[in-house]
């Protein structure tokens, strides 16, 4: 068994086009490796996530043009929970250091969801903002790639660097945003376990 503390720069976009903000990453874990190389995890994250998009990709049950007409694009500022579940694999050994891959899948819980309408008031571009609190959960709506990187210190104490890709398995949201991620997770193992 293990337990981790992680962090890392986390970049959120709906489109590659559409550029969001690097935000911080972090939340604590836990970890079974089993077959010598395997390992399942599971864990508690959080993070903002800001992007920008346009109308076409923001899908609100209402239609956005029932308040604002003339939409030219939406900014949203969101503060989330995570709860992923993966599987990773030791593929390269050497001493102390390792290469792994993994893959898995997440739940997401949007605790803040702020959203800026940015659209034409007699040729003019003004915006109006939008705030909502613990109103939208998916389950199993992230599916998430990684590979990277360990280094023991000794037999109790490892640190890890991931790079991963987030991809949406359906909207989440207000507007059912087709939200990708992708960053870079800094890790401390602890196995307090180990003999």
């Amino acid at each position: 068994f293990a337990f981790t503390v992680s962090a890392g720069p986390d970049y959120s976009f709906v489109k590659t086009n559409q550029p969001g903000v690097v935000q911080l990453a972090y939340g604590a874990g836990i970890a079974y490796t089993f077959a010598k190389r395997f390992t399942i995890r599971a864990g508690a994250y959080a993070a903002k996530k800001i992007y920008t998009t346009d109308s076409a990709s923001y899908k609100s049950d209402v239609s956005l043009s029932t308040y604002y007409s003339n939409i030219e694009k939406i900014k949203g500022d969101c503060f989330v929970y995570e709860i992923p579940v993966s599987l990773s694999y030791d593929f390269a050994r050497k001493n102390n250091h390792s290469w792994f891959a993994g893959a898995g899948i997440s739940s997401l819980f949007m605790k803040r969801e702020t959203y800026t309408y940015y659209y034409k008031r007699n040729g003019t571009l003004v915006s109006r903002e939008y705030t909502i609190n613990d109103q939208n959960n998916h389950l199993l709506s992230i599916l998430t790639l990684s590979a990277g990187y360990r280094y023991r210190l000794n037999k109790k104490v490892s640190f890890a660097a991931e790079p991963y890709l987030k991809l949406p398995l359906g909207g989440v949201g207000l507007g059912n945003i087709k939200l990708n991620s992708a960053g870079v997770l800094f890790s401390a193992i602890f196995k307090p376990f180990s003999k």
